[in-house]
């Protein structure tokens, strides 16, 4: 016949103490891995993260070859609604509104300066300097 009942459970329970140590030692392993792991990732320096650089919003009235007609802050939708009505109302030309994101500096003044402002210091010298050759000239 067969093993006794008594025979089986001893085995069973013998298999059962085996696959605990077996258990234990591979927590055991495996804790050690963890700690391991978390050290080597607190180890790790942090990055700074990016710092977007400041922007605001700006209205701005294109004709239909892309040369801007003028531009209006945010909260000056309605000025750039009426400037568009304007525009439309005068020719044929085909006027659009966009709106546009414009970089700031840290103190909040615009990164790229207006072309117009650049002209017009040069030509405000050119005429200082010719006064002044004609004012020696004169003498």
């Amino acid at each position: 016949m067969g093993k006794s009942r008594i025979s089986k459970r001893r085995e069973a329970e013998a298999v059962e103490a085996i696959e605990k140590a077996s258990a234990k030692k591979k927590k055991k392993k495996t804790t050690t891995k963890k700690t391991t792991r978390k050290k080597s990732a607190s180890s790790r320096s942090r990055r700074a993260k990016n710092v977007l650089p400041r922007r605001r919003l700006l209205w701005v009235i294109y004709s239909s070859t892309m040369r801007e007609e003028g531009r209006y802050l945010y909260h000056e939708r309605k000025k750039a609604e009426d400037k568009l009505k304007l525009l439309l109302a005068k020719g044929k030309r085909r006027y659009f509104i966009q709106p546009i994101k414009e970089a700031l500096d840290s103190e909040g003044r615009p990164l790229i300066e207006e072309l117009t402002s650049e002209k017009v210091a040069p030509a405000k010298l050119a005429d200082s300097d010719a006064a002044e050759s004609s004012d020696e000239s004169d003498e």
